[in-house]
C-alpha cells in the first residue's frame, strides 16, 4: 500500500524521537549526517525555487494584462497580508503561553555525536538576490519583448516542479526524522509535541475564522448569502484537502464558482485558475504562525516586531508564485525564514514538518478562499444589471 506524504512524515517524527531515546552515538551520528547534507541540499534548491516561481508567475501575466488582472492580483496580496497580520497578532497573544519557557535554549540536554562528514552545497545566489531578479525578469518578459526569456523561465519552474516532487518531497520525511533524532538526543523534546499540538489547533481555528471573514466581507460588498457561496464551494475544500493542491482542484473549484449565484461565468473562468497560483492565505497564515512558534522555541522568544512585518510583506510576494504546487509555499518561503528571521537547519525542519503535516488544510483554506476573491471582482467587474461591461472589456 502506498503512504502519502502525511503518514510518510509521521512515521519519520515518531522514528526520529524513537532513535533519539535509545539510538548509541554512532548512529546518532549517522542521522546527524543527513540532517546535514539533506539541510544543505534543500538550500542549494531555494534561490532557484524562488525565482523560478516568481519569475515564471510574472511573465505569464503577459496574456491578460489591465485592470481587471491587476485588481485580483492587489486583492490577492491585499487579502494574504492581511491574514498574516492577524495570525502575527494572535501568535503574539497566544505562543507565550503555549511555549511557558520551554525553548531549546534552555534545555540542558546531552552532547550528541558529530556528523561523520559535512558537505556544503553554496547556492549560487543569495535569497533576495533571487527574489529581486525573479520580479526584474519576470516584468521584462511579461512587457512582451523577451519571448525567449518568458519561455525560458516558464520551463525552468516546470523542471523545478519535476524536481520538487520527484527529489525535494521525498526526502523531506527523512530530513524530519535525521532533525527530530536529534533535538530528542538532545533533551530538547520534552513539551514541544504539545506546544506544536496547541499550535495546530489554533491554526485550524484561525483558518476557518479567516473564510468567515473572506466570506463576509464579499457579501458585503457584493450584497449577496454568504452562506449560499460557501456552500457551494465546499466540495472544493474537500477536493483541496484530498489533492494537497491548488492547481490539481481548479477543475472543480472553477465548477462550483460558477454555481454561485450572480457570478458571470468568464470572471470565474478568469479568477479562479490565477488565484489558485497567487492567492495562498490559509498558507500564509500557517506560516506566519508556525515561524513565530519556531522563532520563540529555537532563539529563545518572540521576533523583533519590526522583523515580522518585514517577514510578512516580502512572503505575500513569495507566495504569489508558490501556490499551486504540493508544498511549494513552505519550500518557497524556507529563504526568507533564513535571512530575515534567522533560522538554522533545526527550525527549517520544523517549519517543513508542520506545514506539511497541515497542508491539506491549508491547501482547502486557499482555494475556499478563491471563490470569495471572485464574488468581490464579479462585483466590479462581472456582467450585472449595474455593471454592463464585460470581463473582457475590463481587460
Amino acid at each position: 500500500m502506498k503512504l502519502g506524504l502525511i503518514p510518510k512524515l509521521l512515521i519519520g517524527l515518531g522514528l526520529g524521537i524513537v532513535v533519539g531515546l535509545y539510538a548509541p552515538q554512532w548512529l546518532l551520528s549517522i542521522t546527524e549526517t543527513g540532517r546535514s547534507v539533506l539541510g544543505n541540499l534543500i538550500q542549494f534548491f531555494i534561490p532557484f525555487i524562488i525565482f523560478s516561481f516568481i519569475a515564471a508567475s510574472i511573465a505569464q501575466l503577459k496574456d491578460s494584462a489591465g485592470r481587471l488582472l491587476s485588481f485580483t492580483v492587489g486583492l490577492s496580496y491585499v487579502d494574504t497580508v492581511i491574514a498574516c497580520s492577524i495570525a502575527a497578532v494572535t501568535s503574539y497573544t497566544f505562543i507565550p503561553k503555549f511555549v511557558a519557557n520551554k525553548t531549546f535554549s534552555e534545555v540542558t540536554g546531552v552532547e550528541i555525536a558529530s556528523p561523520f562528514v559535512e558537505i556544503e552545497f553554496p547556492p549560487v545566489m543569495d535569497i533576495m538576490s533571487a527574489l529581486v531578479l525573479a520580479i526584474v525578469i519576470g516584468l521584462a518578459a511579461s512587457w512582451g519583448k523577451s519571448k525567449i526569456i518568458a519561455d525560458v523561465v516558464v520551463e525552468l519552474k516546470d523542471i523545478i516542479d519535476i524536481v520538487i516532487q520527484r527529489f525535494i518531497i521525498p526526502i523531506i520525511p527523512i530530513f524530519i526524522f535525521c532533525i527530530f533524532a536529534g533535538i530528542t538526543a538532545k533533551g530538547e523534546m520534552s513539551g514541544t509535541v504539545v506546544i506544536f499540538g496547541k499550535m495546530l489547533v489554533l491554526i485550524i481555528m484561525l483558518q476557518l475564522l479567516w473564510l468567515i471573514i473572506e466570506y463576509t466581507l464579499a457579501a458585503i460588498i457584493s450584497k449577496t448569502n454568504p452562506l449560499t457561496a460557501v456552500r457551494k464551494m465546499m466540495p472544493a475544500y474537500f477536493t483541496a484537502m484530498g489533492t494537497m493542491s491548488s492547481a490539481a482542484t481548479i477543475p472543480v473549484s472553477l465548477r462550483q464558482a460558477k454555481t454561485i449565484p450572480g457570478m458571470d461565468k468568464k470572471i470565474a473562468d478568469f479568477v479562479m485558475p490565477l488565484c489558485a497560483n497567487i492567492h495562498s492565505a490559509g498558507a500564509a497564515l500557517t506560516l506566519t504562525i508556525s515561524a513565530i512558534t519556531v522563532s520563540v522555541i529555537t532563539l529563545g522568544g518572540l521576533p523583533p516586531i519590526n522583523l515580522v512585518i518585514v517577514f510578512i510583506i516580502v512572503l505575500g510576494i513569495v507566495l504569489t508564485g508558490a501556490a499551486g504546487v504540493p508544498g511549494g509555499s513552505v519550500l518557497a518561503t524556507l529563504g526568507i525564514l533564513q535571512s530575515i528571521l534567522g533560522f538554522d537547519e533545526v527550525g527549517i525542519g520544523l517549519m517543513l514538518a508542520l506545514f506539511m503535516v497541515q497542508d491539506t488544510l491549508g491547501t482547502a483554506t486557499n482555494i475556499t478562499g478563491d471563490g470569495a476573491l471572485a464574488i468581490i471582482v464579479n462585483k466590479y467587474f462581472g456582467k450585472d444589471k449595474n455593471n454592463k461591461a464585460s470581463a473582457k472589456g475590463a481587460v
